[in-house]
């Protein structure tokens, strides 16, 4: 038999994509809930559309280079990534009333590995983008460069599997209150190990969506690409910056820490309410909810400005190209 799905937190630490809905249903009834559903599926499916588009014509404009660097084929990793997650999100607005999945558990289980990993793939590749063109910036293309960047691959490939594990593992088919089923990450066999007593089940839970949805995705991210964003800064229409690896590479990582801070933020926030087991009103739940799904939508805006600036800047560099003649002075360019 199916495990139940403990009721005890209001905020349901694991929740994605499902937008308010189990929120909204106990508040207002099910017409309200379908109504809201309907508000943030339009206002996705506009924001995902704008994306597609914007990317479609960068990577079109890609094809017209004479050549690509790293920095190319990392930020149009990016849109692969997010199709990703455009497909997760219409998966779960494919499914019934309430998030109720009525597919298999291998599918549950895939659902989920791709659901926690999309986030830390962006992650990992801002992070890949950074360092990036900060290690080149200095040493230029030299043997060291390309050693240091194929071990931090390699790094981050080895990290992507061991942190698919637990959604392998802890993935499953679960029945809430009403026997509804869900595809849910079910910790409760760790809890029983941990001695968590019953109105404490859902603090690893919390514990690890804290640790997968916001430290892993942003603030780890953030403490290791902010110093070389720094000192980057410095380096924009320099000489380091010849090939505009920085330039593009600056605009692509702000603007990912930026959109991405308040869905960050409000993770964090609702995983230590459940960790430090601070009630909460239902209006507050409520509204966390709410918040949540719109700082997501939020997030989502990094989709579209990513290639907008990617083309602004490619246009503005190709015009100063025309105008810049490097010579060769003692095995050094010079502007």
């Amino acid at each position: 038999m199916l495990p139940q799905l403990s009721g005890a937190a209001k905020l349901m630490p694991g929740t994605d994509y499902n937008l308010t809905q189990q929120a909204v249903e106990s508040e207002h009834g099910s017409a309200h809930q379908a109504s809201s559903s309907v508000v943030w599926l339009v206002l996705f499916f506009i924001v995902i559309f704008l994306s597609i588009l914007g990317n479609t014509v960068y990577m079109a404009s890609l094809l017209c280079r004479r050549s690509l660097t790293l920095t190319h084929f990392i930020i149009s990793f990016f849109f692969l990534i997010n199709l990703i997650e455009y497909g997760l999100i219409i998966f779960e607005f494919s499914l019934d009333l309430g998030s109720q999945f009525s597919h298999s558990e291998v599918s549950c289980k895939f659902y989920q590995v791709l659901l926690q990993g999309s986030p830390l793939l962006n992650a990992g590749a801002v992070i890949l983008l950074v360092f990036h063109a900060y290690l080149t910036s200095y040493n230029g293309h030299h043997p060291p460069t390309h050693i240091l960047m194929r071990i931090f691959i390699a790094l981050f490939i080895i990290a992507g599997i061991l942190l698919s594990i637990p959604s392998i593992l802890f993935s499953k088919i679960a029945f809430n209150t009403s026997q509804a089923p869900m595809c849910v990450m079910d910790f409760s066999s760790l809890d029983i190990l941990t001695g968590m007593d019953e109105g404490r089940q859902d603090t690893v839970s919390a514990i690890f969506f804290l640790f997968y949805k916001s430290v892993l995705t942003y603030w780890l991210p953030f403490a290791l690409v902010i110093l070389p964003i720094i000192k980057m800064l410095k380096m924009v229409d320099t000489l380091a910056d010849k090939q505009f690896t920085i330039s593009l590479t600056l605009g692509v990582s702000i603007s990912f820490l930026v959109f991405n801070l308040p869905l960050a933020s409000i993770v964090l926030a609702r995983q230590l309410i459940t960790i430090l087991y601070i009630p909460v009103s239902s209006i507050t739940a409520w509204s966390i909810h709410v918040l949540h799904s719109l700082f997501l939508l939020i997030s989502f805006f990094f989709h579209i400005f990513r290639p907008v600036v990617c083309l602004v800047l490619d246009q503005d560099n190709f015009q100063r190209l025309s105008i810049k003649r490097y010579i060769q002075v003692d095995g050094d360019e010079q502007v």
